[in-house]
């Protein structure tokens, strides 16, 4: 009778911690980067906005594959990386390719400068918020450069996509 006793409120403590852990943990308490978010508006160096979330609709990337590429001006990688994205935007830009980048600078003259000097051929686009983006927040970006790739649906098929990657992953959708 003693172990019984003895054994009841441990048996009630461990189906307590097990309850609260469920809760902690089950798929509606944790946090997700949710798509049913407001939505993220983005402008153009020339104060166009953009929804990022209807990159799909919009006339020129209607039914495109389109690779998101994060970056900045201030970051030596990305600005590496805007080399590579213009030879991959010249092989695959008439395979159904289209780029959309997205800056994390938070000046609009650096920002514009760096476009500038680029000289890119794709549509550019920037709160000028930084890393507090919600684009950043959406896409899980992480350090820089970023790239996601998303179908002519709008869905994201891969994120993280490096440099060494990105020629395999687009041979296989395009």
């Amino acid at each position: 009778m003693k172990f019984s006793l003895f054994a009841l409120p441990i048996i009630a403590m461990s189906l307590f911690f097990v309850g609260l852990c469920g809760n902690i943990f089950s798929p509606s308490t944790l946090k997700t980067n949710s798509t049913k978010t407001k939505t993220i508006h983005l402008e153009t160096p020339l104060g166009e906005t953009i929804e990022l979330e209807n990159l799909n609709k919009n006339e020129k990337l209607k039914g495109k594959w389109i690779l998101l590429d994060f970056w900045a001006s201030w970051n030596s990688e990305s600005m590496k990386d805007r080399n590579v994205l213009n030879e991959v935007y010249s092989q695959y830009n008439s395979r159904n390719l289209e780029i959309v980048s997205v800056s994390l600078d938070n000046s609009k003259e650096r920002w514009k400068t760096a476009i500038a000097q680029n000289n890119s051929s794709w549509l550019e686009l920037s709160d000028l918020q930084g890393w507090k983006s919600a684009a950043c927040n959406k896409y899980n970006v992480s350090g820089l450069p970023y790239h996601v790739l998303l179908n002519p649906k709008g869905e994201v098929v891969k994120t993280a996509i490096t440099n060494q990657e990105l020629v395999e992953v687009l041979k296989e959708v395009l």
